[in-house]
């Protein structure tokens, strides 16, 4: 795995979300509140999961053992069964969002020697969470008051977004820094 193909995929989901926020500075309605904050959401979910193929694809640092099966099953996102006749059979598994970006950035820092921290339980996490509310809340509505998003809101969305960047970076920075990135497999 190529470093531009962790990158490409990552950077339309960024442009994506950057044109929403643009959007929104331009046209504030609830409906750009909204369409903002799936978008973030989309890159974020998006990221994780580019994160993951990373771990799957990548040669651990030096003096680190590789991942367990469990770790590499959790990876895949899938589970799997027998069928009648004998054979597996893979189903997808949905993985809840906060622990699964703490589960990637837990292997990612093992297999890289890295030191990226999430800030679980200071704002920044606290912030993630509120955020991710309000994703769950505007997808899955119980009454039509729950789609509107107020000023506070959107501004910790925006934080979130911002804190997700800079993690983003900082995994990116960890290749760099590790020497990965010279177009050699990750």
């Amino acid at each position: 795995m190529k470093l531009k193909d962790i990158k490409e995929p990552l950077l339309v989901l960024l442009e994506d979300a950057g044109v929403a926020e643009e959007y929104l500075e331009h046209h504030d309605s609830q409906f750009s509140r909204r369409a903002y904050i799936r978008s973030i959401f989309a890159y974020i979910e998006g990221t994780v999961w580019n994160l993951k193929q990373v771990c799957l694809n990548a040669k651990p640092a030096k003096g680190i053992r590789k991942m367990t099966p469990s770790e590499y099953t959790l990876l895949t996102e899938k589970t799997y069964e027998l069928k009648n006749n004998g054979e597996p059979k893979a189903q997808s598994k949905f993985l809840r969002l906060p622990e699964n970006i703490r589960f990637t950035f837990n292997l990612l820092n093992k297999l890289f020697k890295g030191n990226v921290s999430l800030g679980v339980g200071t704002e920044n996490w606290d912030q993630f969470l509120q955020a991710l509310d309000m994703r769950h809340r505007i997808t899955h509505p119980k009454s039509s008051s729950e789609f509107q998003i107020s000023n506070e809101e959107i501004e910790v969305c925006k934080s979130v977004f911002s804190w997700f960047n800079q993690l983003v970076n900082d995994c990116f920075q960890l290749w760099v820094s590790d020497s990965i990135a010279d177009n050699s497999n990750i």
